[in-house]
């Protein structure tokens, strides 16, 4: 595993107005993917990256109350700017020259791993769930979904915006694309079938399932990361087109520009509202945070994702109407007023980061 671990793996061109562009790079040159059928209506990806890092070393995991989570292992990544704009990926777990990792804790400190729940979020603003078998909980505000998920203990959140960047650098590298159209048979799961754990029947870490020509997916065993409903995004906020990043989990709060959320750059302008995104990038003052910068309905999107309305706080991850060919779906949502404006496409998604405690 240690010589495992030293392999890099990547893609080139990305950022490109077509995503068919994508090569890959490094140890990843000759990996691919197939599609096979597996019962029951599911479908599954069989992945060479099954036997590479981090890909290799994620697991299921359940705690002491019954909650299941992926548990994603740290790596490293780099991200690089080509001479014609667009961008190659590169990960690993060995630290390079010029690498970093979004494994960190606001403090200083790397951690060893994340807890990504496997489900959405079922339970209420008194206690959120990652349970197989539970109603999907929506109708719920980001400061509310936050609180039942600390009410879990010590280290428990809500999804964040550096779990959201190292799911979508898994899947880009992995996958050698910034479409979801590898899921085929629709790419999203209806609202009036809510209930978690329609996907247990998949025996790939990847796949979906249909049902009546609408589909539940699972990526790495993550069930509905994107598609059903947008989960609320912790540890950014917007103030116009200026992006305000936290990465301490104990320190999130709505609203807040000041330390310790930190300016990372700017996104697309006031004036070009919703729309497609057509650059994702890194922004200023952390190599690996990226955003949109631009949205432009004029080209064949190189990231495929529909990017609506305007305000200062962000879901991801699509609805079962707005998710379409989309791995990078964002939604910043207005606070039209407190208490941040719950809606029934609006959910989210437990998780955990094994912070060291405060003296």
């Amino acid at each position: 595993m240690i010589l495992e671990k030293a392999k890099i793996y990547g893609v080139d061109k990305v950022g490109s107005n077509d995503w068919d562009s994508i090569v890959r790079t490094d140890d990843a040159v000759g990996l691919s993917y197939t599609i096979g059928s597996s019962h029951l209506g599911t479908y599954g990806i069989i992945s060479d990256f099954d036997r590479c890092y981090p890909w290799s070393d994620m697991q299921e995991v359940t705690d002491a109350s019954g909650n299941v989570f992926i548990k994603i292992p740290k790596f490293y990544a780099k991200i690089t700017k080509n001479t014609d704009g667009t961008f190659k990926h590169q990960i690993s777990g060995v630290r390079y020259d010029g690498f970093s990792t979004l494994f960190i804790d606001g403090q200083g400190n790397e951690l060893d791993y994340v807890l990504v729940g496997k489900y959405e979020g079922s339970g209420s603003a008194s206690r959120i769930y990652s349970k197989s078998g539970q109603t999907v909980l929506i109708d719920i505000t980001l400061d509310d979904f936050r609180t039942g998920c600390k009410a879990n203990g010590a280290g428990y959140q809500q999804y964040d915006f550096l779990i959201d960047l190292i799911i979508k650098k898994l899947w880009l590298v992995e996958m050698k694309t910034t479409s979801n159209e590898i899921f085929t048979m629709g790419n999203y799961k209806n609202l009036n079938i809510n209930a978690t754990g329609e996907t247990d029947l998949i025996e790939y870490p990847t796949g979906w399932d249909t049902n009546e020509g609408e589909n539940s997916i699972k990526y790495r065993g993550i069930e509905n990361i994107w598609g059903n409903v947008y989960k609320w995004c912790d540890g950014i906020y917007f103030d116009g087109n200026r992006v305000f990043v936290c990465t301490d989990p104990k320190s999130y709060e709505t609203g807040k520009t000041t330390l310790p959320y930190v300016y990372q750059g700017e996104t697309f302008g006031t004036g070009n509202g919703g729309g497609y995104i057509s650059v994702f990038e890194p922004l200023r003052r952390n190599p690996l945070i990226e955003f949109v910068t631009w949205i432009d309905d004029s080209k064949k999107y190189c990231y495929g994702s529909e990017l609506s309305g305007y305000g200062p706080v962000l879901a991801v991850g699509g609805a079962c109407n707005h998710c379409g060919a989309s791995v990078w779906a964002y939604y910043r949502k207005e606070l039209t007023p407190p208490p941040y404006n719950p809606v029934n496409y609006l959910g989210g998604r437990l998780c955990y980061k094994p912070l060291p405690e405060m003296d």
